[in-house]
């Protein structure tokens, strides 16, 4: 099964935009929900913002890719090459980038351990949590390490700070150790509490 799920994921969802062009009613308001989607999608990205339930931004990324595949039909629909070709040089771009995004949280069997919260911690009133994931990277597999920060009353989150594991550390027992600073947090990542690899935290630019 495994890698199996992830490619019949999008040509599902590449499906499902074909039926939704041509047999599902109420386009206008279907329209309009898009924009509104992708117009927050955008936002989301650019402010590093997400939501703090994976299930919801699983659905939100579905959603997304579904759009952007019924876009690329409309398009097709109207039997014009320039349109077409352009709607595949913008799009497809971003439907690979959404589908990449959403490989990371959506709950294949073969990769039950991503998106997964290490630790959380908590500095006066400002709440944070530390995630894991594979890297997605086949040459030089890791793992990426994400430090956001709790918004709107748990709600969202915003991702603060990451790092990706160097080639030779997919294996090694990496464990977070907290201190609360002047301007947040800051996060070590101890290799067999031995030496820090990395820190990660609010204004860190590197290691310390």
């Amino acid at each position: 099964m495994h890698g199996i799920l992830e490619w019949i994921l999008p040509i599902a969802v590449i499906v499902l935009g074909f039926i939704f062009n041509r047999w599902v009613p109420l386009r206008k308001v279907r329209y309009s929900l898009y924009a509104v989607i992708l117009f927050t999608a955008f936002i989301f990205d650019l402010n590093k913002i997400a939501f703090a339930s994976d299930t919801v931004n699983s659905l939100s990324y579905l959603t997304i890719l579904i759009a952007l595949s019924e876009i690329v039909w409309i398009c097709e629909a109207k039997k014009n090459r320039l349109l077409l070709g352009g709607a595949l040089i913008v799009f497809a771009p971003l439907f690979i980038y959404v589908y990449t995004a959403a490989m990371v949280i959506l709950p294949f069997p073969c990769h039950s351990s991503k998106n997964a919260v290490v630790d959380r911690f908590s500095c006066g009133s400002t709440a944070y949590v530390l995630r894991k994931r594979p890297s997605l990277d086949i040459f030089e597999p890791g793992h990426i390490y994400i430090l956001c920060r709790a918004k709107g009353v748990g709600l969202f989150e915003k991702r603060v700070d990451r790092y990706t594991t160097p080639q030779g550390y997919y294996s090694a027992c990496i464990s977070p150790k907290h201190q609360c600073m002047a301007d947040g947090i800051k996060i070590d990542l101890y290799v067999d509490n031995n030496y820090v690899l990395w820190s990660l935290g609010e204004k860190i630019t590197g290691n310390n």
